[in-house]
């Protein structure tokens, strides 16, 4: 048995999200305090704000499972987390 843990994630999504035919949205994100990736689900019906790859976004929520990564894929492994809500920032440049 897993228990979850509340979280909160300040950092850059890794790119726009996915919706599944179940309306869940998820998208990466690499936290810019610890730089671990974390894998983020939110029903795509709260997710208020357009999320691009570069963004800046907050999230709360419950960190539970590890994803593993895919090495053939260059992933690394990210924590699952189930988001209770996400805010979006500015876009991060890189120079």
């Amino acid at each position: 048995m897993t228990s979850n843990e509340r979280i909160t994630i300040s950092g850059t999504a890794l790119a726009a999200p996915t919706v599944s035919p179940d309306r869940i949205a998820e998208f990466g994100v690499r936290d810019e305090r610890s730089q671990r990736e974390y894998l983020v689900r939110i029903p795509a019906d709260d997710l208020r704000h357009f999320i691009s790859r570069g963004a800046r976004v907050d999230v709360d929520g419950e960190a539970g499972w590890t994803v593993p990564g895919r090495s053939w894929r260059g992933e690394a492994s990210r924590t699952l987390v189930q988001a209770q809500s996400v805010r979006a920032g500015e876009l991060a440049l890189a120079a």
